[in-house]
């Protein structure tokens, strides 16, 4: 079954989705983030915060841990918060899957670089028909799931933007 079947598309939030992942993915998106190439220190400084809390250790304690002992901690004990999930979706797409962001974006005409919006302009946020034909491009290129966690991740974390998403990913209504 789909991710995108078993979310509540209309109401869902980053930590809710990181929830839906599969542990696997999830272990992705945490290496992804302890990354020492990322330049995403507060994004780790938040997740080692979480498991110090969540396991009642002192935070210098945990940034003593090897990242493998990070990892496995900050996927399964820690229930992160919006902002702690918001960091890990990210870390989980760019740049590693920075190819399917930047064609989506193309597929919408969205200036963009690597995969990130490359624009101070005010944007339009895209509608249903614009929507369809650039999910299908991901569709066509991309491996199901990936497309999913992006597609999701879109309305999690910028739902105001990207709404007409729910009804072109909805189950039965197209790509």
């Amino acid at each position: 079954m789909s991710l995108l079947q078993d979310l509540p598309l209309d109401r869902l939030t980053p930590s809710r989705l990181w929830g839906a992942i599969d542990a696997e993915t999830r272990r992705l998106a945490a290496r992804c983030l302890y990354d020492p190439e990322r330049d995403d220190v507060g994004g780790r400084a938040e997740a080692d915060a979480a498991i110090a809390a969540a396991l009642r250790f002192r935070a210098a304690a945990v940034r003593r841990l090897p990242v493998d002992k990070r990892v496995d901690y900050l996927t399964r004990a820690v229930r992160p918060d919006a902002s702690l999930a918001t960091a890990l979706l990210r870390a989980l797409h760019l740049p590693l899957r920075s190819e399917m962001l930047g064609t989506f974006l193309d597929a919408l005409g969205i200036p963009q670089q690597g995969g990130v919006i490359d624009t101070d302009d005010e944007l339009n946020a895209p509608g249903g028909e614009e929507l369809v034909a650039a999910v299908g491009a991901l569709r066509e290129g991309f491996p199901a799931d990936e497309v999913d966690i992006y597609l999701a991740s879109l309305l999690s974390m910028e739902p105001e933007f990207w709404g007409a998403l729910v009804e072109v990913v909805r189950p039965g209504s197209g790509p």
